[in-house]
């Protein structure tokens, strides 16, 4: 279950030893939710173990390498809450299956949707693998199976509520926003079932998150608010942003314990912090700053500016900005982004004459581009798979794609 201001933290502990079962110290893990969101780096002590503690209840995977050796990965180890998980991890000298940090080619396929301008918008992977995605135009939720390739659809019970942002919590339960009936609605991805909330105040509800508290947290563009949903209880505290007619968009859940979401209208970036719902906001040093989505890789929010037509960072450390022109120019709006498991930034360019998908490495500032497989892809939110994949809605080509 999410966790609640009752419920205490789990913690995953274990060692890792060699191919004949003796410790080894200094081995490196990657540890990440296991539907692949913040992935984290650390060592075994001198005796070969690791702790990690305060952990919200939910699935983890997690992997060792030393040298050329490497451990298979430990999938869907589940944390419970209040208790300790142990998981040996066992080093083998024989080349992995695949690294610990998996290098994407670029590769793009895609899927059409199976609704008629549906507009699909965002995308979520549940902890089975399978790639949800809201249909805005069409009120639905569709599920696909990256394995079969075959589409089941879900039908939002409110019409013409406007299907946008989802995420999927740890049990496989699919929530997302309907940003023009002010719902958050919650779809059982076992029955099928869909249940609603109504918001009180946040009349178009977007771009949800699951917070560090097991909370489902959004932003509220047109009302100026930051939302929390109990999904334990259904009750809402909503936080009304500081700056006026700021516009809040976008969220994340930072490697800090917060919140961060873009504000659209004044350029700033927000951070709320989930124990009290205190908000801060942070000003760029440089003006025509439209943040639009973001993500966090280690000690920074990597964002896009889509006015400025520039990629910009926030470092959580010391709370400064750099920007860096995209390869398209000024005009290029950038819009979805995500990080890969080798931490570089994937973005699209969603202008029509730039139509690209831009890869920025941040250990030495260089880019590469990679032209769309269809003209006005419109790419909203980009998502990781436990396999390192990205996925996106393409809402003008009304299909899905993924970079392998």
């Amino acid at each position: 279950m999410p966790k609640t201001a009752k419920e205490k933290p789990g913690t995953l502990s274990g060692e890792v030893v060699n191919a004949k079962g003796a410790p080894v110290a200094g081995a490196q893990i990657l540890w990440q939710d296991s539907d692949g969101r913040i992935p984290h780096v650390l060592h075994t002590d001198a005796q070969g173990r690791f702790h990690i503690p305060d952990l919200h209840a939910g699935f983890y995977e997690l992997r060792a390498s030393a040298g050329n050796a490497w451990s298979e990965w430990e999938h869907n180890v589940t944390v419970r809450p209040g208790t300790e998980v142990n998981v040996t991890l066992r080093l083998k000298f024989t080349p992995p299956p695949a690294a610990i940090a998996v290098e994407l080619t670029g590769t793009m396929r895609t899927w059409e949707v199976p609704v008629p301008g549906a507009m699909p918008s965002d995308a979520a992977i549940d902890p089975k693998g399978n790639v949800w995605v809201a249909l805005q135009s069409t009120g639905h939720i569709a599920r696909f199976d990256p394995d079969t390739k075959e589409w089941k659809l879900f039908k939002v019970p409110t019409p013409d509520s406007g299907t946008s942002g989802l995420v999927s919590d740890h049990l496989g339960n699919i929530w997302f926003t309907e940003t023009d009936a002010g719902k958050i609605g919650k779809l059982d991805s076992e029955t099928g079932a869909i249940s609603e909330y109504v918001s009180p105040r946040a009349k178009d509800p977007r771009t949800p998150v699951i917070g560090p508290d097991g909370a489902l947290w959004f932003a509220a563009q047109q009302t100026n608010l930051i939302g929390r949903l109990d999904t334990d209880t259904g009750k809402f505290i909503e936080y009304s942003v500081p700056a006026q007619n700021a516009s809040p968009y976008g969220m994340v859940s930072g490697s800090d314990g917060g919140l961060w979401f873009c504000e659209l209208k004044t350029g700033k970036i927000g951070r709320v912090n989930p124990k009290t719902g205190a908000i801060t906001e942070f000003m760029p040093p440089i003006s025509n700053v439209q943040a639009r989505r973001l993500v966090n890789v280690g000690d920074a929010i990597y964002f896009t500016d889509s006015s400025g037509g520039r990629l910009g960072r926030l470092d959580l450390t010391d709370k400064t900005f750099k920007f860096w022109d995209s390869p398209s120019g000024a005009g290029s709006e950038p819009d979805g982004i995500a990080a890969d498991t080798t931490g570089k930034i994937w973005y699209e360019e969603a202008a029509e004459n730039a139509n690209k998908l831009v890869r920025f490495n941040p250990a030495y500032g260089v880019f590469d581009t990679y032209p769309m497989p269809a003209q006005n892809s419109a790419v909203r939110n980009i998502t990781r798979d436990a396999r390192g994949r990205l996925w996106m809605p393409l809402s003008g080509p009304n299909s899905i794609l993924v970079v392998e």
